[in-house]
Parts: C-alpha cells; sequence; structure tokens
C-alpha cells in the first residue's frame, strides 16, 4: 500500500509540474484520504487549487498544515495569496504577518503592504512599503506603488520623488512620466492606454467604496437625469456605454435599452461590472480601437468619467460620430476648465473647457442639446466641478 501510495504521489507531482493542476488535486485527494495529516501533500495541493483559483479550497488546504504544526513562513504567504483570492482581506493581512515574522521577504512585504493599502490601511502600508524599498531600492512595483498611494493620499511631494526615481530607473515606464507631468502641470497628451489599465486594476477593489461612498460621485444619476428630462419616454435599441467601468452607469441606464454595451481597459473593472450582470455585452478594449472594430450602429451613447483621461476629444468624438445611428445620442461627463481648451490636473486627469467641446461637436456633426454645470464629486473635501452634456449626434 505504501508503495502504491508512493507511486500515486510521484505521478501527482508530474501532473502538477506539467501544469495539469486538476489531475493533481485528485491524486493528492486519493493520499489524502489515507493520511489525512500528510503536510507536504496538503501544501502542494494547496498550491495546485491555487493555480485552478479554486481558493477556498487553497485556503483549507494552507489552514489544515497549520493545524498540524507550527506552519513556516511560505504556508503562512499562500494562505494569505488564497485568503485573498477570496476577498478576505482582512484575513489575508494577517497571513502575511505572519509570514513576516517568520521570514522579512520582499515578496510578503510587497504583497503585504498592497492588501493594506486596498482595505484602507494606508500608513501601514506605507511603512511596508518603505521597509521594502530600503532593503531593495530598486523594486519597480513597490516605487510604482506607493507612489500611487501617496498621490492619492494628497502626498503629491513624496509622490513627485517616486514618479522620478521610477522614472529613472525604468525610462518607458507607461505611468511614471504622465504623473510627473501631470504633477507639475506641463502634460498635453493623453496617458498610454498601460497606463490606464494599470490604474484601474489597482484601483478596482474599493473604487465604488471610494468614489460613491467617500466622495460623493454623482455622474451617473446626472447623465441619467438629463437624458431623461430631455427624452422622458425615449426607449433605445442600442447603448454603449464608454469606459464603463464597474457599471456604475450601466445600471441605471439598463432600464432604457434594449441593448446594453461596455467596453473598458481595465480587466478587473470589467469583472466587476459583469457581477452587476446589466450588460449583454462588454470588452477588455481601448474605447477608439473598440470603436474603429465595432459593427453595430449605436443609438445611445454614455461615458461617466471618460473623457477627464483623455486630451484632445476630437477622435473619439469622430468615433462616436461615426458609429452612431440616424438620431443617435451622447450623453457624457467633463472636469470643467475655464480657459484653454483642456489642461491636465495634479490628478492626473485633464478638465476641458465647454465651450471648446460645444465647438469640437459642431465641427463633426452634431448639436449640443443641453450642457450643465454641476458638482460631480469631491476632491478631498472640496466639492469638483464638472459638466455635464447631451448631444444630438446628427447635426
Amino acid at each position: 500500500m505504501a508503495t502504491d501510495l508512493q507511486q500515486i504521489y510521484q505521478r501527482a507531482l508530474v501532473a502538477h509540474e506539467n501544469g495539469d493542476y486538476t489531475l493533481a488535486v485528485e491524486l493528492y485527494d486519493t493520499i489524502l484520504s489515507a493520511h489525512p495529516d500528510a503536510d507536504l501533500v496538503l501544501y502542494n495541493q494547496g498550491l495546485a487549487l491555487y493555480q485552478l483559483r479554486e481558493f477556498p479550497g487553497a485556503v483549507s488546504a494552507f489552514t489544515r498544515i497549520i493545524t498540524i504544526e507550527k506552519a513556516d513562513a511560505d504556508t503562512w504567504f499562500n494562505l494569505g495569496l488564497a485568503l485573498k483570492g477570496c476577498g478576505l482581506l482582512d484575513k489575508a493581512c494577517q497571513a502575511y504577518e505572519e509570514a513576516l515574522e517568520l521570514a522579512p521577504d520582499e515578496d510578503i512585504l510587497f504583497n503585504l503592504a498592497n492588501c493594506l493599502r486596498e482595505i484602507g490601511r494606508t500608513d501601514d502600508a506605507a511603512l511596508y512599503y518603505e521597509a521594502l524599498l530600503k532593503s531593495n531600492p530598486d523594486h519597480i512595483s513597490a516605487i510604482n506603488n506607493f507612489a500611487f498611494l501617496c498621490h492619492k493620499q494628497g502626498d503629491n511631494k513624496q509622490a513627485h520623488a517616486l514618479y522620478s526615481r521610477l522614472l529613472a530607473l525604468e525610462p518607458d515606464h507607461p505611468g511614471a512620466a504622465h504623473m510627473l507631468a501631470a504633477l507639475e502641470g506641463t502634460s498635453d497628451t493623453a496617458p498610454s492606454p498601460e497606463y490606464i489599465s494599470e490604474l484601474f486594476d489597482q484601483y478596482s477593489a474599493d473604487f465604488e467604496q471610494s468614489l460613491v461612498n467617500n466622495l460623493c460621485y454623482r455622474v451617473p444619476e446626472l447623465l441619467f437625469a438629463m437624458l431623461t428630462q430631455h427624452f422622458p419616454e425615449r426607449y433605445f435599441a442600442t447603448t454603449l456605454d464608454l469606459g464603463c467601468g464597474t457599471g456604475l452607469a450601466g445600471v441605471l441606464f439598463r432600464q432604457l435599452t434594449k441593448q446594453l454595451s461596455g467596453v473598458d481597459l481595465s480587466t478587473r473593472m470589467v469583472q466587476h461590472a459583469a457581477e452587476k450582470q446589466c450588460y449583454d455585452q462588454l470588452e477588455v478594449a481601448d474605447v477608439l480601437q473598440f470603436l474603429a472594430q465595432y459593427k453595430t450602429g449605436v443609438e445611445l451613447f454614455v461615458a461617466a468619467d471618460l473623457l477627464m483621461y483623455l486630451a484632445d476629444l476630437q477622435p473619439l468624438f469622430t468615433a462616436v460620430k461615426n458609429g452612431a445611428v440616424s438620431g443617435g445620442l451622447f450623453v457624457f461627463s467633463t472636469e470643467f476648465l475655464e480657459h484653454g481648451r483642456w489642461q491636465i490636473r495634479s490628478t492626473g486627469r485633464f478638465a476641458h473647457n465647454p465651450e471648446y467641446i460645444s465647438t469640437l461637436v459642431q465641427q463633426v456633426g452634431g448639436r449640443v442639446l443641453a450642457v450643465g454645470k454641476e458638482r460631480i464629486r469631491k476632491e478631498a473635501e472640496n466639492w469638483l466641478m464638472g459638466n455635464i452634456f447631451l448631444i444630438a449626434l446628427d447635426g
């Protein structure tokens, strides 16, 4: 019997090494049914379950090891990863802290700092980022994430220093140059799609909690109110939510349309949007590239907080106009700018002058039906002013 189990274990290891995690888990189970306290088998099974994204099973395997014996740092670390996969961020932080007590490893420090940042323990996260960068000053991801944290907290001086350091280490980094230019007020071009994707992937976990509950975000409701005020009885055949994020606008506009699609650069944002089950189609893509390939004529375009991540809006307006059916509409928000066409803010977002937008709408063959100046969200303790536009796309 012992020989048979040893052979099964060897087969499990081969399957695991070859990436056949399902078979590996099954073979590990066979061994564990005879020896439930085989810690090495449990550990390998936990790793395989994690690869299969079966996070609760991975948590169970690593937790079982801890009940059997005093676990090592690797077990606690992998338990933290599995707990985070389950969305149990507080417990994940506790597991990482246990791992850190046993081994002050860079991967542990990095994951702990990230997890603490996600649950809002920003001061603690900063301490761990600093500890990591003290041991490894060139840790690109830690510099980037710490800079993002500082910027989000309003510590622009520290953020500037970190982004400068990042750019010196990696001159082609997608976000560092843009954020430095934003902090200095010198950028005149939109950030790269890679930067936007990375930014919102990081922000996705607490996006709605932060934006809606903490910053009193009002844009989807304002867009919906403007549209329904001017077209109270209209029902749309097709609606496209540009930069759909987690689907806050989609939930509202679902009731006005037969077919609702959404597109966003951030994979994680789209995953959250899918959970709302209000979209018929969701795509992870650059908005302009998506519009260039989108074959279905659109009756209503919605863009809540998309335009502030663009500088020159002509390519977007042209693409929207070309993709619209006769009688199509476009409802969107911008951040308000009093003078000039557009200007980058220290936040990394762009503000646009409503006169520039009105002129641009005419140039592409549309008409401004309504525009309002509104408080769209809070920035620190102050309200941020923006514009809500409704335009007709048929001249």
